[in-house]
C-alpha cells in the first residue's frame, strides 16, 4: 500500500513528508504535454494504486465526452502554481489546491483559483449532500469561513475527493477480545495481562529529521476531543497558548499513555523505534507474554506499515474509535486529512471534468480500490478497515485537520521536539509549555 504514503499530512509541507518518508521516491514533474482546447490539463501528486485508481475516472471520461486529459505527475504542485501565478504564466486547468490558509485566500483575492460553486453549477447542491459533512462544512455551531476545508468568503474552492482518519486504536483480534472502551479513564483502567500482553500501549515516534510527528497526531486526537474545535483551532492559529489548562491537559493526558508502566520498552524504545514498526510487539511474544503491548494508536494508514505486513485486518487485527475524553459534547470530533483538486481555467472542459470526479460511481471507485476512504457518504466498501473508518466518520461531526501540518515551520518543529522531550523527561513538562509559548510569540509574526 505504498499509494497511502503520499497523503500521510499536508501537502505543502513537502520538506516535513520527505522527512517521513524517505523510502517514497522522490517529487517529480515531467511537462505538460500540449493541450487542445477542448481538452484538460491535470496534476496529480499520486502514483501507484492511487494513480490506477485515478486512471478508472479518467478513461470512461474520455469515452463518454471525447475530452483527452492529459495528467501530469507533480508533487510539487502547490510551489509550482505559486510560480505561475507570480510569473503569470500559464496555470493546469485542475490540480491540487494549496492547504495554506494565507496563500489560499491570496490566490482567491486574484481570482487564479475558481470556486467549486462555478464549477458544479447546479450540481453544487448535489455534491454537498452526498459528501461528508466534516469535508464540506465549517465545525457545527460556528459559521462563515473555514479555509483549513477550502471555504473563502462563503464559496467552496475544495473539491474533495478522498480521506483518512487519525486517531485510530488498533489492536491485535487474537488478543484483545473484550469491548471497546467508552471513555479514556476506561481505557487506562484496562489490564493488559489480562489478555496476556506486557503493556497496554505500542508507540514508536522516530521518524529521521520528523521525529514526534506521531505523537503530534495523538496529542492532537485527545486535545479535540477535551477542549473543542474552537480551542484546536485558536491553538493551531497561535491564539491560545501552550501553557493554558487545556494544551497543558492535553500533553498530560498523552504522557499517562507513554508512561513507564503503559507503555511497551519505555521511553528510550518509543524514542528510537520508527512508527512504521511501532505495531511489531502486537504480535510478538516477550517473556511469558503473548505480545508485548494491547493498544496502538495510529491512523487508518497503518494497515500499510511494515508492522503490519502479511497481516489480514479483520481476523488479525481490528480497531475501535478513539474513546470520548470526558467531555461528550467533542466526542464527534475525529482528525483528518483529505485529497482536494481544484479547477484554474474555467473551461467546459475543466467544469465537466470536476462535475465527473464527484459522481457518486465514480466516488465508488476510490472506496472499491483500498487507496483510502470516497469524500461520498454513501459509497461502500468491502476493506474492512475503511469500511469500519468511514462509520465512525459519518456520525462523527466535525474534521479537524493535523494542527502541526499548520502552524510556521518554526512552530511545528519546536512541537515535534517538545514531544520527544517530554516523553524522555515528564518533569520537563513546564519547562517545554514556556518554550513552546516564545516560540509561538515569535513564529506567527514571521509567517
Amino acid at each position: 500500500m505504498v499509494s497511502v504514503f503520499s497523503n500521510l499530512g499536508r501537502r505543502p509541507l513537502g520538506s516535513a513528508l520527505v522527512a517521513l518518508f524517505a523510502f517514497v521516491v522522490a517529487c517529480s514533474s515531467s511537462s505538460t504535454p500540449a493541450a487542445s482546447a477542448s481538452d484538460v490539463t491535470v496534476w496529480t501528486a499520486w502514483g501507484g494504486n492511487e494513480l490506477a485508481a485515478f486512471k478508472q475516472i479518467v478513461t470512461p471520461f474520455e469515452q463518454q465526452t471525447g475530452i483527452k486529459v492529459h495528467i501530469t505527475t507533480n508533487r510539487a504542485s502547490t510551489d509550482a502554481i505559486a510560480n505561475g501565478i507570480a510569473a503569470g504564466t500559464d496555470l493546469p486547468d485542475i490540480a491540487p489546491a494549496t492547504t495554506d490558509p494565507v496563500q489560499l485566500r491570496d490566490w482567491v483575492s486574484k481570482g487564479k483559483i475558481k470556486s467549486v460553486e462555478t464549477a458544479l453549477g447546479d450540481q453544487m447542491s448535489a455534491y454537498l449532500q452526498n459528501t461528508f459533512p466534516g469535508l464540506v462544512n465549517p465545525p457545527a455551531g460556528t459559521t462563515g469561513d473555514d479555509p483549513y476545508i477550502g471555504i473563502i468568503g462563503g464559496k467552496h474552492y475544495y473539491l474533495m475527493i478522498k480521506f483518512q482518519v487519525k486517531g485510530l486504536v488498533w489492536y491485535n483480534k487474537h488478543l484483545f477480545t473484550g469491548t471497546a472502551p467508552k471513555t479514556f479513564s476506561e481505557m487506562l483502567a484496562i489490564d493488559p495481562t489480562q489478555y496476556g500482553a506486557q503493556k497496554l500501549f505500542c508507540a514508536a515516534f522516530e521518524s529521521g529529521s520528523a521525529s514526534g510527528w506521531p505523537a503530534s497526531d495523538q496529542l492532537d486526537n485527545i486535545i479535540m476531543r477535551q477542549s473543542g474545535p474552537d480551542v484546536y483551532t485558536n491553538w493551531i492559529q497561535g491564539k491560545q497558548h501552550w501553557s493554558s489548562t487545556e494544551i497543558k491537559s492535553g500533553y498530560q493526558a498523552l504522557l499517562q499513555e507513554v508512561a513507564a508502566s503503559n507503555v511497551y520498552g519505555g521511553s528510550n524504545y518509543v524514542l528510537s523505534t520508527n512508527f512504521q514498526k511501532a505495531g511489531d510487539a502486537m504480535f510478538k511474544p516477550t517473556g511469558n507474554f503473548k505480545a508485548g503491548c494491547l493498544f496502538l494508536i495510529q491512523a487508518s494508514f497503518q494497515p500499510g506499515l511494515t508492522s503490519f505486513a502479511n497481516l489480514k485486518a479483520g481476523v488479525d487485527f481490528d480497531f475501535f474509535q478513539h474513546p470520548s475524553m470526558g467531555n461528550s459534547q467533542f466526542d464527534g470530533n475525529y482528525n483528518g486529512f483529505y485529497d482536494n483538486y481544484a479547477m484554474y481555467n474555467d473551461t467546459p472542459a475543466a467544469r465537466q471534468f470536476m462535475q465527473w470526479m464527484v459522481k457518486p460511481e465514480q466516488q465508488q471507485v476510490w472506496a472499491s480500490s483500498g487507496v483510502g476512504m470516497s469524500s461520498n457518504k454513501s459509497s461502500t466498501y468491502t476493506d474492512p478497515v475503511f469500511k469500519a473508518a468511514a462509520q465512525i466518520v459519518a456520525t462523527g461531526t466535525n474534521m479537524l485537520i493535523t494542527a502541526g501540518d499548520y502552524m510556521p515551520t518554526d512552530m511545528r518543529n519546536a512541537y515535534w521536539q517538545s514531544l520527544l522531550n517530554v516523553t524522555k523527561d515528564p518533569s520537563s513538562l513546564d519547562a517545554q509549555l514556556a518554550h513552546l509559548d516564545q516560540v509561538q510569540a515569535s513564529a506567527y509574526q514571521t509567517s
